[in-house]
């Protein structure tokens, strides 16, 4: 092996061991756009954690105030939300870790572990106008109808990042917004500088950063939905051994990088829906290819005590017609909230139950009577 090869063997198995090593939270969000024949447009994603996040479906109404924190513990930011959303919270903090508005925007935080990521050192002049990375989704989704105003917004931004007490950490994230005309971005602090990409993908996982994913699709080029026919090597002509053949080399461990890949190549092949509802049933399809059960991906936690990343929930956002599904670990029945249902002004949030919250499955034991 040459000095080279070694090298790069070296660091590629050190950066696996890092990802799946990392002690306690995120490592493992998936997302995928989904886009309809007649232009309706759906997002699905995963959300596992090593801690039990007991999240919550928010409902944040056009009129609610924020105010948001800065570096030191004292008020950043105050607003008033222009737009109503709906996304799940997470640690009793009553802030969106994800959601859509009511105009079809979609925001969605994506975890990003220690050394890959770092928000900006603001001026202490400047803490009144901070926007912490725990308010950064409702800031957004608040005030921003487009994928435009959502890069206008950022750019003026006073990001900061703060400390969650029920973590005792700093937790680092990069996000990713689109809208309703299927335009996706990614908005990343790198070094201490914000940047945004465009997401020509329509994918979205965690570390390391956007463009490096981009770059990475390129290790598989030579992957397809088509079966290979055969093969031949000197006089020995070889056939498949079954179906999936044009996916040999497609990555099946649960790394960012490789969920990413696996993402993309998933969310590109499948044949596109003719509509909202065939969108909304491929997205759950999609996205259930990525689920993590417990036990599967461990670490430590910061207290010294085993960790499992497992899939928390699932959404699926139908950003055309405003509706958001949802199922957890323990109730793997879809549940659905419809913006024309729900009471978009107020003061207050309202919240709909998430956690803890058993399956009522349906007995259809009683249809083999008359199932001859």
């Amino acid at each position: 092996m040459s000095r080279f090869r070694l090298s790069y063997f070296i660091v590629s198995c050190l950066f696996v061991l890092m990802t799946l090593g990392f002690s306690s939270v995120s490592q493992a969000c998936t997302g995928m756009r989904v886009k309809a024949k007649d232009g309706s447009l759906v997002f699905a994603r995963s959300m596992e954690f090593g801690t039990q996040t007991e999240s919550d479906l928010m409902v944040a109404p056009r009129g609610m105030t924020w105010t948001s924190q800065a570096p030191d513990g004292s008020k950043g930011l105050h607003w008033k939300s222009k737009y109503a959303f709906v996304g799940p919270d997470g640690l009793t903090m009553k802030r969106p870790l994800e959601g859509i508005n009511e105009k079809g925007l979609y925001v969605g935080g994506f975890w990003m572990p220690a050394g890959e990521a770092a928000f900006p050192n603001l001026d202490p002049a400047d803490y009144s106008k901070a926007v912490s990375q725990l308010d950064f989704v409702a800031r957004l989704l608040s005030t921003c109808a487009t994928v435009d105003e959502v890069r206008a917004e950022v750019s003026g931004m006073k990001l900061a990042g703060v400390e969650i007490k029920q973590l005792n950490l700093l937790p680092l994230a990069h996000w990713t917004a689109l809208d309703s005309t299927g335009r996706m971005i990614a908005i990343e602090s790198i070094g201490g500088k914000v940047a945004i990409t465009d997401n020509p993908v329509g994918v979205f996982t965690n570390a390391p950063y956007f463009a490096w994913h981009l770059e990475h699709l390129r290790m598989y080029i030579n992957l397809r939905p088509d079966n290979v026919d055969s093969a031949q090597i000197g006089d020995y002509r070889m056939k498949p051994f079954g179906e999936g053949s044009g996916l040999i080399g497609l990555p099946g461990d649960l790394t960012p990088p490789s969920r990413f890949v696996r993402a993309a190549f998933f969310a590109d092949s499948a044949l596109t829906p003719a509509d909202a509802d065939g969108a909304v049933t491929l997205g759950m399809n999609l996205i259930a290819a990525f689920s993590i059960p417990t036990g599967v991906s461990r670490g430590t936690g910061s207290d010294g005590k085993p960790e499992y990343d497992f899939t928390q929930w699932t959404t699926v956002y139908d950003l055309s017609r405003k509706v958001v599904y949802f199922r957890t670990y323990d109730n793997q029945d879809y549940r659905k909230v419809r913006f024309d249902a729900l009471p978009l002004d107020g003061t207050a949030p309202r919240f709909i139950p998430m956690w803890n919250v058993k399956p009522s499955y349906r007995d259809v034991s009683d249809q083999a009577k008359s199932a001859q």
